[in-house]
Order: structure tokens, then C-alpha cells, then sequence
């Protein structure tokens, strides 16, 4: 277990398979902020956040995490993974990378979130994703509802050592 000033090693948290659950998930604040480049906006409280973010995990075929752990007062966590359903778009599916950030209240609660979906063309996909199932729940122009073309989506961000997907 890591205190509030030391690092958690990305080797010791290596998981590229569903085993690792986020705690924090099940520690939303009542009035918790989501914020992301996936949304024109932002998505307020324990309710909406948990259905969004229990949908959101559902389009991930798997997660290979190059790091999770605390780092001082925030949980960190950065990972990969494809967009199920996207391999009629491309083989082997569309990849997205995603780098959130953690904070928690002085009740130790998950208050704010922080997530930054990459490439931008699969950020784009999955917030169209999000706007197919939720249509204007979370507000009418919070996701985006436009196409994202396949020349977009060709782009390759595995150049950094990530473990090897789950076959």
C-alpha cells in the first residue's frame, strides 16, 4: 500500500486483463464532476456519472493499463484499449487511449474526474457512442453526433511499450 507522497511503480500495476476493478468507482460524491474530451461539458453527480462510466467501460473489449496507482493526493490511471464493434471499420478494431485523473474530497470520496481520450478521431467515435445510447439525456449537445470518417481513424498511437492485448 503507497502513502500520499510515494509513487506506485507502473510494473507492479501492469494488468492487461479485466481483473483490476477501480475502487474510486464505487466511492462517487453525491455532487462528483466528470469531465472529458469526449463531452462539451461536464457530467454532475453520483447518479449520472456511475451510468455513464458503467455504459462507457461496456464499449471497452479490454483495458491493458501501463499504469494505475496514487501519485500524492490523486489516482492516476493510463491505459488502452479497442472500441468493441469497430472492427467492421477497421481489423482489429479501433484503439483509444485514455489518461484519467482521480481527485477525492475530504471525505476521501471520488469528487472530480478527469479523462483524456486519444487520439482525437477515437475520442470523437466514443462520444458518438455515447450519443447513440444516451440520445439527449445528459443535455443535447453534450456528445458528439456527427460521423467520424474512416480516414480519421487511421491513426496508430502503439508506439509506446504497452503489454500485450489478451487473446
Amino acid at each position: 500500500m503507497t502513502t500520499s507522497n510515494e509513487r506506485t511503480s507502473g510494473s507492479e500495476n501492469q494488468a492487461p486483463h479485466l481483473d483490476y476493478y477501480p475502487e474510486w468507482l464505487d466511492n462517487l460524491a453525491d455532487d462528483v464532476i466528470l469531465q472529458g474530451n469526449f463531452a462539451n461539458g461536464e457530467i454532475l453527480g453520483k447518479e449520472k456519472v456511475g451510468k455513464l462510466l458503467g455504459f462507457a467501460r461496456s464499449n471497452y473489449a479490454f483495458q491493458d493499463f501501463r499504469f494505475f496507482g496514487k501519485r500524492g493526493e490523486l489516482f492516476l490511471e493510463d491505459y488502452r484499449s479497442t472500441i468493441r464493434g469497430t472492427e467492421n471499420r477497421r481489423p482489429g478494431g479501433i484503439e483509444i487511449y485514455n489518461f484519467v485523473v482521480v481527485y477525492f474530497n475530504e471525505a476521501g470520496e471520488t469528487s472530480q474526474l478527469v479523462m483524456n481520450h486519444r487520439p482525437q478521431s477515437a475520442a470523437l467515435l466514443f462520444s458518438s457512442l455515447l450519443a447513440d445510447h444516451f440520445g439527449d439525456e445528459f443535455g443535447a449537445d453534450l456528445f458528439y453526433d456527427g460521423d467520424v470518417g474512416d480516414r480519421l481513424l487511421d491513426h496508430d498511437l502503439s508506439r509506446g511499450r504497452w503489454p500485450s492485448p489478451p487473446r
